[in-house]
């Protein structure tokens, strides 16, 4: 059997059946589009465009052998170098039938209405929220309520005791969260959320349904929720922001008369004068902790601190037959979590065992070679440094990542060029590094460490070579 789909099955799976857009942490767990389920499909859809080396490259060797012995009832000799263990693991899953996983995360063919009404309703909120005192976040900012990060659809926030604004994340309970239900990703909104929402003490809590062009109105009354309607005017006012009411009617129609500039569904009917918003306070945020994941052969709960300071923006695309998740550093930090997630034993499971054979022998074939390809890498980086300088006067340049590590190179490395002068163009700098190599990555950063992560501060600090 063929180890991985084609790429046109791959993309037909990631367009049809791929999870919602959303990247939370609940229990420790990185939770994608509402459920594990669509965690496990994800991970399964990066590991087959990606390959196993992708997955391999984040953890230990031994660590892998036996985590292939264990997901495949295989026995490992008692003693041998990774490639004798690897070859007698190889030898015993000629006999093992592989079946992949019933795995589907929603029904993407109706989600239409879910993104027209989020869009719509993001519009409303941005344009109308400073009026009434408060302002509105949408699906990338995350909610932390206790050491879970949930990114509703939309929140509105007060900050007046109730909960604290930091740069990447509210702390605390929103005065108001929206979830917009999608087809088959229902039940994490309607039980697990409805649950903890309940529990910190959210006051509003609002379930839209496009399929059954309705909305529940949940209230917080003496700690539990209960069910509200719309007032007599087919108007609902929340308790918890005077003056703000909302006309659900509206979310179902589409008139080609209205006004792109008027708001359909919010409307002020109070308004605070002298808003400002609130100061964010500083605290964890991307690359704000080092990329370190512990991966182990079982299940490894996630930090709050962890999620935030490596989660990249929940937007899903489908480039050259692989998944990418915000980035390239996002899709291997998002490929990390969910290793952590479910652990090493469970996640070979989603690939054949040949194919996780075959990407051992890739990184040992890798590092038994790895001083000829660094010294390849060491070439092109000074031919890209060569042409910077050329191109663009550019004096100080160095190189960072794993090129300068004493560490092999492996499936994510890439060359990482650091500048320190003012350059303005540097988005043209890339279409003259382009095609130095077509299958290497270059990248180019400016050094301005309040934008840098902590692993790139760190390499620029202590494995920084000039060139």
């Amino acid at each position: 059997m063929a180890l991985y789909p084609p790429t046109s099955g791959l993309f037909d799976t990631w367009i049809n059946n791929k999870p919602e857009s959303k990247l939370e942490l609940i229990d420790g767990q990185l939770m994608v589009g509402n459920s594990l389920t669509g965690s496990r499909l994800l991970l399964r859809q990066i590991l087959q465009g990606r390959r196993a080396e992708a997955a391999i490259a984040l953890a230990p060797i031994e660590t892998w052998l036996q985590a292939l012995a264990a997901g495949y009832g295989l026995t490992l000799p008692p003693t041998g170098s990774h490639l004798e263990i690897l070859n007698h693991l190889g030898e015993q899953i000629a006999d093992v039938e592989f079946t992949p996983e019933a795995l589907q995360a929603g029904r993407a063919e109706k989600t239409w209405a879910h993104h027209r009404i989020h869009q719509q309703l993001t519009m409303d909120s941005f344009r109308l929220a400073n009026e009434v005192g408060c302002e509105s976040l949408g699906r990338d900012f995350a909610m932390r309520l206790g050491d879970n990060g949930f990114t509703p659809d939309l929140i509105f926030y007060k900050s007046q005791g109730l909960n604290q604004l930091f740069s990447y994340f509210l702390s605390g309970p929103a005065e108001l969260v929206i979830e917009i239900l999608m087809p088959g990703h229902e039940a994490a909104d309607r039980s697990i959320k409805f649950d903890d929402y309940q529990a910190a003490g959210v006051p509003e809590y609002w379930l839209i349904d496009p399929e059954e062009q309705q909305v529940e109105f949940y209230r917080l009354v003496e700690g539990q929720y209960q069910r509200h309607q719309p007032d007599s005017d087919g108007h609902y006012r929340p308790s918890s922001i005077p003056g703000l009411a909302f006309r659900p009617d509206a979310l179902w129609q589409e008139d080609e008369d209205d006004n792109p500039l008027e708001s359909k569904t919010f409307k002020v009917e109070q308004s605070v004068e002298g808003f400002q918003r609130v100061h964010t306070e500083e605290g964890p945020q991307w690359g704000s902790l080092l990329f370190i994941p512990n991966i182990q052969l079982l299940p490894v709960l996630i930090a709050f601190e962890e999620y935030i300071s490596w989660s990249p923006r929940a937007k899903f695309e489908f480039i050259e037959g692989k998944p990418l998740i915000g980035s390239t550093p996002g899709t291997r930090n998002v490929l990390a979590m969910l290793l952590m997630t479910f652990g090493l034993e469970s996640a070979v499971k989603l690939l054949p065992p040949q194919a996780w054979i075959e990407g051992l022998r890739q990184r040992l074939e890798w590092e038994q070679h790895d001083a000829e390809r660094k010294a390849e890498w060491w070439t092109l980086a000074r031919q890209a440094a060569e042409r910077l300088r050329t191109h663009f006067s550019l004096e100080q340049l160095g190189v960072i990542g794993d090129l300068t590590m004493p560490q092999p190179l492996n499936y994510w490395s890439d060359i990482t060029l650091v500048y320190w002068e003012k350059f303005d163009e540097s988005w043209k700098a890339f279409d003259v590094l382009r095609d130095i190599d077509p299958d290497l990555r270059i990248d180019l950063l400016e050094f301005q460490p309040e934008w840098l992560t902590a692993d790139q501060l760190w390499q620029i600090e202590r494995h920084l070579v000039e060139l």
